[in-house]
């Protein structure tokens, strides 16, 4: 997702500015089948200011999501699959102040300037498997909602974590580790 780009709308994601969110009500919410696990520290965001002429990156911030008790949240993304696990994440609060920081750094510079910077904001959430034998789908969906979003809006819908090539291995159906 790309800073500073003018919203057409035609997409509910192009509502979403990172520049100017609430970092306070950002949420993802990951859906994934009960024989997987998505371990501590395994749902971060990842941004990115740089010079879009050079690519020197300006400043970067990788933020590890926090799970919160959100129950209606869940319970919004759950209906499209009743039978699968889901858990909603946040940035946690000691962040949240650092984000609205660097959002006004960007905001206050000169306009001529914030169109010399390019940014990118990435959603990276990995899973462990409990049972090591299991080589069945691990379909994943991840869905996003800011201060922009009413609703939960889908980031990716049914993402076999089988088609991640794991380092060094073409094994697909055990490129998900199992859960330590």
């Amino acid at each position: 997702m790309a800073f500073g780009t003018a919203p057409s709308f035609a997409d509910p994601l192009d509502r979403f500015n990172p520049a100017t969110t609430d970092p306070d009500l950002f949420r993802l919410a990951v859906r994934h089948p009960d024989r997987m696990k998505v371990p501590d520290g395994a749902a971060t965001v990842h941004v990115v200011l740089s010079d879009k002429e050079t690519g020197r990156v300006v400043q970067e911030k990788r933020i590890e999501l926090q799970r919160t008790t959100t129950g209606e949240q869940a319970a919004e993304v759950r209906a499209e699959a009743p039978e699968n696990v889901v858990t909603v994440y946040r940035i946690p609060a000691k962040q949240v102040a650092e984000l609205r920081a660097l959002q006004a750094k960007y905001l206050a510079m000169p306009q001529s300037r914030q169109q010399t910077i390019g940014g990118s904001l990435s959603i990276d959430v990995t899973g462990c498997k409990l049972d090591a034998a299991d080589t069945g789908e691990m379909l994943i969906s991840t869905y996003l909602k800011t201060s922009e979003l009413e609703t939960f809006v889908a980031l990716a819908e049914n993402f076999d974590l089988r088609n991640t090539q794991a380092s060094g291995r073409n094994d697909l159906d055990n490129t998900i580790p199992p859960c330590s």
